[in-house]
């Protein structure tokens, strides 16, 4: 597998510091949300030729995100083409810096709107993406938020170019208990391309989706990382521990590399 790193769109560094840290902290590649306050498109997108000239020194590799809120499966048409218009915009800063993939967020409630409307929305909006990013090859990927393995069956019949992407939290906090995190990786395990590590206690409100260091919640991972090895998954894992002390981040690293065997 391959270990990296968010870039923290609110921290005190320049991007160019967060590809230098990676690096230093023993991770493979850093993953760049595209979004503000300080990682808006419109700032990355000049620097796309610095960006990635550092990462090519440094052997550090990209992959891309986009906010939560940009909904690319939005009821309201208008609304959905804007936002697809403005992935596409982020799929391009992604071809110009070599990333692997970009994501995007699985959305299946929005006010009196059926979930099976909101899933039918949200393969129309994917296949757009697809066929823009289908000329360079960029894997385009949806994240869970709060959906479970029949929601993404759904979705892929619709639309099957897109690629999952597992959130551990995420999947713990929607099952309160955890079966969804080896549910999903069992159904998926064909088209599981990305996943999201952090910690959480399974719960709603303050005990929600806290992004904690490994270890710090209650979700069992050496039955996750087991279940993502038997799965024969190999691709690329981004820790999103969201925490000023990186000491957290690293020793995160470190647990899921020993409970990996690598």
């Amino acid at each position: 597998m391959y270990y990296g790193t968010l870039a923290d769109p609110k921290g005190e560094g320049d991007i160019l510091q967060e590809i230098y840290y990676a690096k230093d902290a023993g991770f493979d590649f850093l993953e760049i949300s595209a979004e503000g306050p300080k990682y808006t498109l419109s700032k990355l997108k000049p620097r796309a030729g610095e960006i990635k000239k550092a990462g090519d020194d440094l052997g550090i590799f990209f992959t891309c995100h986009t906010p939560w809120g940009w909904n690319v499966g939005n009821p309201y048409k208008s609304i959905r083409d804007a936002t697809v218009k403005e992935v596409e915009g982020v799929i391009g800063f992604a071809e110009d810096i070599g990333a692997r993939l970009v994501t995007v967020h699985m959305h299946t409630r929005f006010g009196l709107y059926d979930r099976n409307e909101m899933i039918r929305n949200m393969a129309k909006g994917l296949g757009a993406l697809c066929d823009r990013a289908g000329g360079s090859g960029m894997a385009v990927t949806v994240e869970n938020v709060d959906q479970n393995v029949d929601d993404f069956k759904k979705l892929f019949e619709l639309e099957p170019r897109a690629m999952f992407h597992l959130d551990v939290g995420h999947a713990n906090v929607s099952s309160r208990g955890g079966a969804n995190i080896l549910d999903f990786i069992e159904a998926f395990k064909d088209r599981l391309y990305h996943v999201h590590v952090h910690d959480n206690k399974g719960g709603r409100g303050v005990d929600g989706d806290l992004h904690l260091a490994l270890g710090m919640g209650n979700i069992d991972w050496p039955k996750v990382v087991n279940a993502l090895k038997a799965a024969g998954y190999n691709r690329t894992v981004t820790f999103e521990v969201f925490t000023k002390n990186r000491q957290y981040l690293e020793a995160s690293l470190d647990i899921f590399k020993t409970l990996v065997g690598g």
